[in-house]
């Protein structure tokens, strides 16, 4: 991709701060005695203090209010107020601090004695004394002085130092060092005002001038060089690989009017793309960049003067985990289904290999309108761009029979030695619970038996007796193994699903309005993977990986770095850890091997799916209940058993008599396949 070198843009502020002039021309000098001022020369200082604690709230009237009527004269109050709404729009001011100085005696250039202060009437000469001849010395009489005459004179004046430090959103931090020249009035001292009290080089009339500088967009890449996301030559944005991993990757559109009053701080002007989904959406600044900002002072005569300036700092390429060979696989595998999500997380560093949605999303749809080779998209829906593997939430089924597992054994209500029953059915406090289509096992079964065949009828009692020795223990496991909460993907929007625990029914109500408290039911139901339970592919992938991995839950990584043009790795993003659950490496063994029994024993739920494999799989079906007659399908798992490389969960969203084991196994199955054949 070839690279432009940025785009600038310049604004032009020409509102109140362009100006013909500074007001009335001085006359010529004309000396005239002046007495000190009447007013203490302290209260100087406090009208300048006013003057900027009204400038920092943007109170212009108060500060109108405190010139001199010769600049009240010269300079109306909307003209007044323009120079300082121009200049905080200018800079995007957002704070102001200004501390004022000691007043010093200055004085100002000669002009007409405002009328409000006459000159005082001059006193009657002392008689001179007599000469050595003892004659009378001739008086002298000063010539009268009408009183309402006004005379030209030099004005005494005193300068008060004002130091403001404006907070600005283009700029920074922006130092203004002024002096203040104040005169005394009838009422007291006043502010003598031009626009150069604001900037000097303004101060004969001129313009503030902004120019802003963008650089290209960065591209979003690939750890083997795959582009996924560019900006070609005539500015469109463009998705080589088209369908694949369109929702995960996301795209731009132009700025729209209501963008702009909530982007306006950040620079982005009409013209301007913003991400608006996916990585696009989520890496929006480090893909953008930082724009440049100067600001120039351009005086009626002379040269600009720049008073402000800030770096561009051009778009990063960030390079990203996934892998376009695994991608392709999970959505072919979701394509005949069109309505489902896969995740693929590496166990050891939760870098993010897939991340696949139906229907599937291409995103030259909504930049260029067309694939690459010319053919029309037509405009995609709302299911098409959601990325389902990290903002859709869903039940789990039995594929949370796991955690269930991991509670009993954390409990001690259950060791490797339990022996337990799996009936059809099985009733609790009057209401019958049934396995799938009330199928049992013969006589007492260990738990991996139970976990193969997917035995409500053994799991939910468990649960109970997890809840008679700890209220919080299954809710606790969840928990530490990342449900109800954000994964902490880098750079992606993602939900959080729901983790239905003591806290979540003390704020929400039941389906009849009333607040219950958590109890055995709703244990019985997270057991399973139902009730009020909800949680996305990458979620359970990631759990999936915690458990095969020996207790590490990874923060999912995506992203690994961002780069700039000259090669400056501006971030860079290491594995990171977000817990070790707190099961010890037996009872995390135990859990693997029930998982390895749903694919080896002839019973197993996707014995089927993983006949022949060659490697051991360790994952478990789930078939939640949505409240319609079609079921969600749901396969976590992870391969091999023991030091597992990768871990997927596949979800496929209202399955005709949909199975986890029957339907997402073989796509899980396809993948890993895929993986292990050099994928």
């Amino acid at each position: 991709m070839s690279r432009s070198g940025g785009r600038s843009l310049t604004l032009v502020i020409a509102t109140a701060i362009v100006l013909a002039g500074c007001g009335p021309t001085a006359p010529d000098p004309t000396p005239y005695p002046t007495s000190g001022p009447a007013t203490p020369i302290a209260a100087a200082r406090t009208v300048v203090e006013a003057f900027a604690a009204a400038w920092a709230t943007a109170d212009y009237a108060a500060m109108y209010a405190l010139l001199a009527p010769a600049d009240r004269a010269a300079w109306d109050e909307p003209t007044f107020a323009a120079a300082y709404e121009s200049l905080a729009e200018v800079i995007r001011l957002t704070d102001l601090h200004a501390a004022a100085g000691q007043p010093e005696l200055g004085s100002l250039a000669p002009e007409a004695r405002p009328l409000d202060l006459p000159p005082p009437a001059p006193a009657s000469p002392a008689a001179l004394p007599s000469d050595a001849a003892g004659s009378a010395a001739p008086t002298a009489s000063a010539p009268p002085v009408d009183p309402a005459t006004v005379l030209d004179g030099p004005v005494r004046a005193y300068v008060v130092p004002l130091a403001a430090q404006l907070t600005s959103a283009r700029f920074g931090a922006i130092e203004l060092n002024r002096d203040v020249a104040l005169v005394e009035g009838p009422d007291g001292w006043q502010i003598r005002w031009t626009p150069g009290l604001i900037y000097p080089e303004l101060a004969g009339g001129g313009a503030l001038r902004v120019t802003r500088e963008l650089g290209d967009r960065g591209r979003i890449i690939g750890s083997d060089g795959t582009i996924w996301a560019e900006t070609r030559d005539d500015g469109t944005r463009v998705y080589p690989q088209e369908w694949l991993a369109g929702q995960a990757i996301g795209y731009v559109t132009d700025v729209t009017a209501e963008d702009l009053d909530r982007l306006d701080a950040d620079g982005y002007l009409a013209g301007d793309v913003v991400g608006r989904s996916g990585l696009e959406y989520g890496a929006e600044a480090l893909l953008r960049g930082t724009p440049g900002w100067t600001l120039t002072a351009e005086p009626t005569s002379g040269d600009p003067v720049t008073l402000a300036s800030t770096e561009m700092v051009p778009g990063a390429d960030i390079t990203v985990t996934l892998r376009p060979g695994l991608q392709a696989t999970a959505e072919r595998g979701l394509a005949a289904h069109n309505n489902g999500a896969t995740a693929v997380v590496d166990p050891q560093s939760g870098d993010v290999w897939v991340l696949a949605s139906a229907p599937a999303f291409n995103p030259n749809a909504m930049t260029a309108g067309t694939t690459l080779d010319g053919t029309p998209l037509a405009a995609p829906t709302a299911a098409q761009i959601i990325d389902k593997a990290v903002l859709s939430a869903y039940p789990a089924g039995s594929s949370f029979k796991p955690f269930t597992l991991a509670a009993a054994l954390k409990t001690g209500v259950a060791t490797a030695a339990t022996r337990v029953p799996c009936p059809g059915t099985w009733t609790f406090s009057g209401f019958t619970f049934h396995n799938y289509m009330d199928h049992s096992l013969p006589g007492n079964v260990s738990l991996p038996e139970a976990m193969a065949f997917s035995c409500n009828t053994t799991y939910m009692p468990l649960s109970v007796r997890v809840y008679d020795a700890d209220p919080t223990a299954l809710t606790d496991v969840v928990a530490e193994f990342g449900f109800g909460s954000f994964t902490g993907i880098h750079y992606l929007p993602e939900e959080t699903g729901i983790l239905p625990d003591a806290a979540y029914f003390e704020a929400n109500e039941r389906w009849d309005g009333r607040i219950v408290p958590y109890n055995e039911f709703d244990q019985i139901q997270l057991s399973i993977g139902q009730g009020s339970y909800t949680g996305t592919m990458l979620q359970l992938a990631s759990a999936y990986a915690a458990i095969g991995n020996g207790g590490t839950l990874w923060r999912p990584r995506i992203v690994t770095e961002a780069t700039l043009p000259d090669g400056t790795v501006a971030e860079s993003i290491a594995p990171t850890e977000t817990r070790h659950v707190s099961l010890t490496t037996a009872e995390l063994a135990y859990v693997t091997e029930s998982l390895e029994a749903v694919v080896n024993l002839p019973y197993g739920t996707a014995h089927a799916a993983f006949a022949g494999f060659g490697l051991q799989v360790a994952g478990k079906s789930g078939t939640a209940e949505t409240g319609t007659p079609d079921p969600h399908a749901l396969f976590p798992a992870f391969a091999p058993a023991v030091a597992p490389q990768i871990a997927a969960a596949t979800v496929l969203v209202f399955m005709p008599l949909g199975t986890g084991g029957e339907h997402a196994a073989p796509i899980v199955r396809s993948i890993m396949a895929r993986y292990f054949n050099g994928g």
